[in-house]
This record gives C-alpha cells, structure tokens and sequence, in this order.
C-alpha cells in the first residue's frame, strides 16, 4: 500500500510541483530570480514540514487506534465471565458458576459451580503457537473433544481491542461465552 501511494500520488504530485517551480523562477525577471527561489525554497520547506507532521500524527494515530499486542505473560492469568458483553440474567449466571485459569504450565482450567453450590475443576492442557507477528496464541491438542466440559471442547477464539483482550468460548449450550482477564 505505501509503494502504491508512493508511485501513484506523491510521485507525480513531487514532479509537478518541480515543474510549476521551475517555470515560476523563469517566469520572474532575471532581477527577480533570487527573490522567486526564495519563495520556491520557503514553499518547499513549508509542504516537507507538513509532510513530516503529517506522517508522525498517522502513526501516533495508528499506534493508539490498532488493537494491542499480546504476549504470553499477558495470557496467563484468572478470567471471569464478561456480563458486559451481553448483560443479563443468563451472563449473571454464568459469572457466578465459571472462572477460567491460564496457567504457566500450559493448562487452562475451568472451574464450574453445580446446582448444589459444589465446584468442579476441568483440566485441559494446551499447545502454544508459534509467537504470531501480534499476538501470543494458543490450542487445545484435539478439537470438538466431548470427553471434556463443553466450554473447553473447541479452541477460544482471541480478540484483542485498543487497551485490552478478551476470549470467546463456542459452547453447545451457552453459545459464545465470553471470557476477560481481571
């Protein structure tokens, strides 16, 4: 994209600029020829200045506007449910019976309250992937395992915002079950 930009648009608008330059210090008075390269000078030094501020506010504003970088140490962690995402008696709920844990021993465990107030811990191991370009990511070995608990039957799906991240569990009872480091 910016080779693109670069051949395409300030290329072209570069040598124009030259060219209506060129034929201002001609166009002048041989007397006046210092004055008008001055003013071709001042002009030029003007549009670089605004060119520089220019790329420096894109990528200031790039850099706060993309979505964060997540690394390993970030990952590891306790999650609850997010009862933001879809707030409700249904996200109450599921805060109040789930939390997940990442460990540093590349587990993910689950922790589930019954009917009866009892807890239950549901182990699962997983295999980082290779540290992508953005973020640290992560798999279970097998997928649509049913042996399991069905929030940690498939691979969470990462999605990282401005200032934070959060997993999404596909779960044949809940649907998607969101859940956000604390």
């Amino acid at each position: 994209m910016a080779g693109f930009a670069f051949i395409f648009i300030v290329l072209p608008l570069g040598l124009i600029s030259l060219a209506i330059a060129a034929w201002y210090v001609v166009a002048h008075d041989p007397h006046d020829r210092s004055l008008a390269i001055q003013h071709v000078l001042r002009f030029y030094r003007f549009g670089f200045l605004a060119f520089l501020g220019l790329v420096i506010s894109l990528g200031i504003y790039g850099k706060i506007t993309s979505p964060m970088n997540v690394d390993r140490n970030e990952v590891i962690g306790t999650y609850h449910v997010d009862r933001d995402m879809f707030a409700g008696e249904e996200a109450d709920w599921q805060y109040e019976h789930f939390t997940l844990t990442i460990g540093e021993h590349d587990t993910v465990i689950l922790r589930s309250k019954d009917m009866h107030g009892t807890w239950h811990t549901f182990k699962r191991p997983l295999i980082p992937v290779v540290d992508g370009a953005y973020s640290y990511l992560w798999r279970f070995p097998t997928e649509g395992d049913s042996t399991v608990h069905h929030i940690l039957s498939n691979t969470p799906t990462l999605h990282r915002q401005q200032w934070g991240f959060y997993y999404s569990f596909r779960s044949p009872r809940f649907g998607n079950v969101f859940f956000r480091k604390e």
